[in-house]
């Protein structure tokens, strides 16, 4: 039943996610002004509509991010939501981002 599940959960996303380890800067904002300093971490999966970021600290469900993902040679800049952050067995969070910006360029980089 856990593999029916899932499947049920790859259906409802509007694009796959490819697990791919990149380097990503985020700032949190919250109204709009810089909440902490910018922070790195790196994506776990990306998609067209979104990423999974390794995070050092647990961002609160909501929290508005300036993301940049480094992906092969080039800078893709977004900006984004947390949906939620857990925390990993090693002590760091995976937190999952859902972009709110992107450029087209980025998208069909992307796809």
């Amino acid at each position: 039943m856990a593999k029916r599940e899932l499947e049920d959960v790859r259906e409802k996303r509007a694009s796959p996610r490819i697990r791919s380890l990149n380097l990503a800067s985020y700032t949190p904002k919250k109204r709009g002004e810089q909440e902490y300093i910018v922070s790195i971490g790196r994506t776990l999966d990306v998609s067209r509509g979104g990423a999974k970021v390794e995070t050092h600290r647990k961002l609160a469900e909501g929290i508005e991010l300036d993301l940049d993902i480094a992906v092969e040679d080039k800078i893709i800049s977004a900006q984004g939501k947390v949906l939620h952050s857990e925390e990993l067995k090693n002590g760091l969070f995976g937190t999952g981002i859902r972009f709110t910006t992107i450029s087209e360029e980025d998208l069909v980089f992307l796809k």
